[in-house]
C-alpha cells in the first residue's frame, strides 16, 4: 500500500493532521482493506492512504456525493443520521462513514466482510467524534 501524493493536505504537520492520519491508518489495517481517505463534505481530501492506481480526487468526489446523498435520503425517510454504508460489488467493497468533519471511506477487496467494515468504520467515526465533536467542526 502506498500513500497517494495527490492529496494536498496529506503532509500537513499539525497535531490534528497527524491525528487524522493515525485514525485512517488504524482503519485501513482492517483485513482486506486496500486503502482509505478522510474527505471533507465538500470533497476536499483531508488525508488519504490509497493504492497507487486509485485516483484520490475521483474517490473524494464520489465519497462526498454518496455521503451527502445518504444523509439527505436518511433525513427524507425519517431514519436519523447515517453512520455507515457499505456498498459491495463483485470486484470489491466501498464503505463510507459520516463524521462531523466529513466522511471516511475505505476500499476493500471482495473478501472484505461487510460486518467487519462497519465495525471498523464505527470505531474510526467514534474516534473522530471523540476528538472533534459537533461544536468543533470546521475549527482549524
Amino acid at each position: 500500500m502506498t500513500t497517494s501524493s495527490d492529496a494536498p493536505a496529506q503532509h500537513a504537520q499539525t497535531p490534528r493532521g497527524q491525528a487524522f492520519r493515525d485514525i485512517l491508518h488504524g482503519l485501513i489495517r482492517t483485513d482486506h482493506v486496500r486503502g482509505g481517505a478522510i474527505v471533507a463534505a465538500d470533497g476536499f481530501v483531508i488525508t488519504a492512504e490509497l493504492p497507487k492506481e486509485t485516483g484520490v480526487e475521483a474517490l473524494a468526489a464520489l465519497t462526498a456525493t454518496l455521503g451527502r446523498e445518504l444523509e439527505v435520503g436518511a433525513t427524507r425517510l425519517g431514519r436519523g443520521e447515517v453512520q455507515t454504508a457499505v456498498f459491495a460489488a463483485e470486484d470489491g467493497t466501498l464503505a463510507i462513514g459520516a463524521t462531523h468533519v466529513g466522511f471516511l471511506v475505505i476500499i476493500g477487496d471482495r473478501e472484505l466482510n461487510p460486518a467487519n467494515a462497519r465495525t471498523a468504520m464505527r470505531k474510526a467515526v467514534a474516534a473522530i467524534h471523540e476528538g472533534w465533536g459537533a461544536d468543533t467542526a470546521g475549527v482549524g
